[in-house]
């Protein structure tokens, strides 16, 4: 990671200033949670209509079913405290899939470990898909990737559906009292899903959605 992303970021006061402890600074809804902790990384995803890579022998690892993408300019650094614009994302994204929100078993939440961005998602998972859900953060173990997150976060809710084993939101301790659903906390989680839903919201306002269903 550059010197000038750092230093940006650093100055909006969003990074985590637990340096004594890195491996432990990300911590998605963790009430001692200080702020984001870049990363590095990338991921790739091939797609393609399901008539060209069975005609090929491909593996199918899950549909695309359905995305949203919304623009909300609440603030140029902090999130929508209710999470309109990235609920309209979530929403835009089961309509196009043409499923019950109920059927949505897993986000692969945005959940930067900031004490705002967190819970202002939960807000809207709550709101759109409901309390059924199970939430994880990929964040606390890879950090933050940027312009890499969505693909990689993506792969995760991929293999989650896939394998049926929602990967684990480590260094949540002490969750925030105001988190209400389920997390999968410090370990993986067996679930059987039919589908999932991966969220990615950036400064400014930028909202996406895309959910995943079972091949």
């Amino acid at each position: 990671v550059g010197g000038l992303p750092m230093a940006g970021f650093a100055s909006m006061k969003a990074m985590s200033t637990r340096n004594d402890e890195p491996e432990r600074a990300s911590r998605p809804w963790d009430r001692d949670r200080d702020g984001f902790v870049m990363g590095e990384g990338a991921g790739a995803l091939v797609l393609e209509r399901r008539e060209h890579a069975e005609a090929r022998g491909a593996k199918i690892y899950a549909v695309v079913a359905g995305s949203g993408l919304t623009s909300d300019g609440f603030d140029i650094v902090q999130p929508d405290p209710e999470c309109n614009g990235g609920g309209r994302a979530m929403r835009a994204a089961i309509k196009q899939a043409g499923i019950d929100p109920k059927s949505v078993g897993h986000v692969n939440a945005h959940a930067t470990s900031t004490p705002v961005g967190d819970m202002a998602e939960v807000k809207g998972v709550k709101r759109e898909i409901g309390d059924h859900v199970v939430l994880t953060g990929t964040k606390s173990m890879t950090g933050h990737l940027l312009g890499g997150a969505g693909a990689v976060e993506s792969i995760a809710t991929i293999m989650a559906i896939h394998d049926g084993v929602i990967p684990p939101t480590i260094n949540l301790e002490n969750p925030d009292p105001e988190l209400d659903l389920d997390v999968a906390a410090n370990e993986a989680r067996k679930k059987d899903l039919d589908a999932a839903m991966n969220t990615g919201f950036g400064f400014g306002g930028h909202n996406a959605a895309v959910l995943f269903t079972k091949a």
